[in-house]
């Protein structure tokens, strides 16, 4: 005796629900789409989160899995306040793949079906083996036919294809009980009409209580009929349909539609690994064709390799050396051919006693384990004392697939030694010049003041303009030390609790003067809880103050410049945004670039050297955070600070 279930009337309620429930998530996400609404990001983020909750506690881990994914994408928008268009995208695949898993969350949690949804998963279980079992197309739609019939009845079922114009479907694989079983179907329709050519047009799944038998699944003239239309998806696009028809008006439920859903999924997958399969099959073939070149291309790539002044190794995937040339034979100190074949742990062994610094090479034994790259500094003392370049980066087929890593190391000695020179040389000048330009600015300013007599309009003039040039330089000459003293790690910084409210505040006064000639406005959205960096307040308030100057300087006139922060994983982030021109993707990390200005009528038009984000990067990363941009062409940049949270607990160092 089955025993009753006693959620079973509360379950009903859930499973009654669903649909609401995707509804609602569809329509916020169709919100978000166009521009990014807090409220609307708080409706996605609660009925997701809701769902996720219910449906585990219903045991249904399909639907609390994808919901939670939902759920965690809302949550980031709300943290940042912005929602990215890749993730909107990510969302929007999530959406259509829970509605797949609502779909067979119904199939398997109806009562009282005629059907046994026992027997109906174990077919499910059976389409799964024509993932592994069958490869061509036709032998895979009629093995799925063949199987549903044990658990839905119909009188016909189809398969039907988009042909390569995407104008017309035609019947693939046709089934009709009537006529003894699989019989040949030729006829096409065209997709802009019908009710599988919507199915396909909109590729959503349709259930027809009374369809016209002259419509194209029964073809029986004078009746009406039952059907189910199931589109199917091979990646973004929907190459066909899935049919099925009975000769009684309203013989399909609801739960009847979820499952042919649920048998399209299946046929799907299978449809996935028989594209996947053929093209294996093409690469072996090309691969066969190829492999009399292949070794003549590895002869010259190892004679490019041997030729190279970089000590180079390549990793396999085995942790194994496959190749290393002559450079990195004598860097590591053994013979080359004693090298090749090598586990990489026997060679770190001979390299870990020349680092100056033994935890540089953990890194480079960490980096090899991932699929990841690694691209710093390091210094050795064999076979002479030197620093090189090191770029350890993952190497991979034309597939993408990861065949191990590259290891290269470069001497650039000489190339830090003259970078250390032209930091020297800088940092003096720009210490001899600070004094002097002080003293001239000191002057200008007592003569601006009358010390030196009346002044005639024409002089004072003049006298404001020399003092102007003479502050600019004083800023320039400033920044150039700042410069000068990261670059070399001689800035001293005496960390501290900051407020960022409290940081952001003082930026925004420093620059409301700034800000209102130029005719922009200011705002800030503080985050509902306070937050608080370890930092130095002056180098948080400096770095804020040139990301405000330089979105100022960018925006319209009439423009808004808006500064928000928020809690992220350990770090406290702070956004700059503005509504100017907007940077173009190739030029985004230039702009850190000591100097750069994206072209002379920038330069012509806003002024500056060119330092101030330079300088706001090297403060943020050292200290131990970062500072990157996003931007859009023609609707503004964004640029992000990130710098160490200190808990609400915490207390200073």
């Amino acid at each position: 005796m089955t025993a009753l279930d006693p959620f079973a009337e509360v379950r009903a309620e859930f499973v009654g629900g669903l649909a609401r429930r995707i509804e609602t998530m569809e329509g916020a996400l169709a919100g978000l789409a166009g521009r990014f609404d807090v409220q609307t990001a708080e409706t996605l983020y609660r009925a997701a989160h809701s769902l996720s909750g219910t449906a585990a506690s219903f045991g249904a881990d399909d639907l609390a899995d994808v919901a939670g994914d939902l759920e965690e994408l809302a949550r980031g928008w709300l943290q940042r306040g912005d929602a990215l268009a890749d993730e909107v995208r990510a969302a929007g695949a999530a959406l259509k793949e829970l509605d797949g898993a609502v779909r067979a969350y119904r199939v398997t949690a109806a009562a009282g079906s005629a059907r046994s949804p026992a027997a109906r998963l174990a077919v499910v279980g059976e389409l799964t083996s024509l993932i592994s079992a069958a490869v061509d197309m036709r032998e895979i739609f009629r093995g799925a036919i063949e199987k549903v019939q044990r658990v839905l009845d119909f009188r016909r079922a189809s398969v039907v294809l988009v042909d390569e114009s995407g104008a017309h479907y035609y019947i693939q694989t046709l089934f009709d009980k009537a006529r003894g079983g699989f019989v040949t179907g030729d006829a096409a329709f065209p997709i802009a009409q019908g009710l599988t050519g919507e199915a396909i047009r909109t590729g959503r799944p349709l259930r027809v209580d009374a369809l016209a038998g002259t419509e194209g699944i029964l073809l029986q003239e004078g009746r009406r009929i039952s059907a189910m239309i199931v589109p199917l998806h091979v990646g973004d696009r929907v190459i066909g349909a899935l049919n099925f028809g009975h000769e009684e008006e309203g013989h399909y439920s609801e739960d009847d539609l979820d499952w042919a859903v649920v048998l399209g999924r299946q046929i799907e997958t299978s449809l996935y690994y028989s594209t996947l399969l053929n093209t294996i099959a093409q690469q072996r073939e090309a691969l066969v064709r190829e492999h009399a070149s292949v070794q003549g291309q590895r002869n010259q790539l190892e004679a490019l390799i041997d030729a190279s002044d970089a000590a180079i190794m390549l990793v396999g995937s085995d942790r194994r050396i496959a190749y290393a040339n002559a450079e990195m034979a004598r860097l590591v100190g053994i013979p080359q051919e004693a090298m090749v074949g090598a586990g990489v742990q026997t060679v770190h062994r001979f390299l870990r006693g020349s680092f100056v610094d033994a935890a540089a090479l953990v890194s480079q034994e960490n980096v090899l384990s991932l699929d990841a790259s690694l691209r710093d500094r390091v210094e050795l003392t064999f076979p002479r004392q030197a620093t090189y370049q090191r770029v350890v980066a993952p190497a991979r087929d034309s597939s993408g697939s990861l065949l191990g890593h590259i290891v290269l190391y470069r001497d650039v000695t000489h190339e830090v030694e003259v970078e250390k020179a032209k930091t020297e040389l800088v940092s003096m000048v720009s210490h001899e010049l600070r004094t002097p330009m002080t003293s001239v600015k000191t002057s200008l300013a007592l003569l601006l003041g009358g010390a030196g007599g009346a002044l005639e309009p024409a002089a004072h003039e003049l006298l404001e303009v020399a003092l102007r040039n003479a502050d600019r330089l004083i800023r320039l000459v400033n920044d150039l030390l700042d410069l000068s003293r990261l670059e070399a790690g001689r800035m001293e910084f005496r960390l501290e609790q900051v407020a960022l409210e409290d940081a952001v505040a003082a930026s925004v006064e420093m620059v409301a003067a700034f800000a209102e000639s130029r005719g922009v406005t200011l705002r800030t959205e503080p985050p509902a809880e306070p937050q608080v960096v370890r930092a130095e307040r002056d180098r948080v308030v400096q770095v804020i103050v040139n990301l405000l100057a330089n979105a100022i300087k960018f925006s319209p006139q009439g423009g808004q410049v808006e500064v928000r922060w928020w809690p992220e994983d350990g770090f406290v982030v702070t956004e700059v945004r503005d509504r100017g021109p907007g940077i173009p993707p190739d030029q985004l990390k230039l702009v850190f670039d000591p100097f750069k200005q994206l072209d002379s009528s920038t330069t012509r038009e806003h002024g500056g050297a060119g330092l101030g984000l330079t300088i706001a990067q090297r403060i943020a990363q050292a200290l131990g955070g970062d500072l990157n941009a996003e931007s859009d062409v023609g609707k503004g940049s964004r640029f992000f600070v990130k710098l160490p949270a200190i808990p609400s607990t915490g207390t200073a160092a």
